[in-house]
């Protein structure tokens, strides 16, 4: 398959796009979003038990405040894109996982991995593309991790098991 200039330009910007997604929402610097999503891009995140609403309610969120969990790390890779015929269109698949976790009964970090998929429809402006909808796809979950710190430590964690 032979990408043209365009689609090169293209593709590289989109992936961009997830770059500064993660790293902006693990940083909570959320002004940069602005430059990713329309104030009417439609998240759905009820797959996992959550809500459905644009990016102007999210924005103020609990999740993107931090204040639903105070710890998060994104990772999204293997990133589909398929252009629509006209190329002033894309949906985009993204493999994500995000370690969360929420402050226990003593204040530890009690710490989730989620595993799921954005599953995207990104549209090209003239100021560049920007995600116009996002719809998670949930697939599982595990936790009830503690944090230990660094390689001795879980060493010594997987020794006692």
């Amino acid at each position: 398959m032979t990408l043209t200039l365009q689609e090169i330009s293209d593709r590289l910007e989109i992936q961009d796009i997830y770059a500064r997604y993660v790293h902006s929402v693990d940083d909570r610097e959320l002004a940069v979003l602005e430059d990713i999503f329309e104030p009417e891009t439609v998240f759905d995140w009820t797959a996992s038990g959550g809500e459905r609403m644009t990016w102007a309610d999210a924005r103020e969120g609990d999740f993107l405040a931090g204040r639903l969990f105070p710890y998060i790390f994104h990772i999204c890779v293997d990133v589909r894109i398929d252009f629509d015929r006209d190329d002033q269109g894309a949906t985009v698949k993204s493999k994500t996982i995000h370690p969360t976790g929420v402050s226990g009964a003593g204040g530890e970090p009690v710490l989730f991995q989620v595993h799921g998929a954005y599953l995207d429809r990104l549209a090209r402006r003239t100021e560049g593309w920007r995600i116009t909808e996002r719809v998670w796809q949930d697939f599982w979950a595990v936790g009830g991790l503690h944090r230990v710190d660094g390689i001795p430590a879980m060493l010594a964690a997987a020794a006692k098991e």
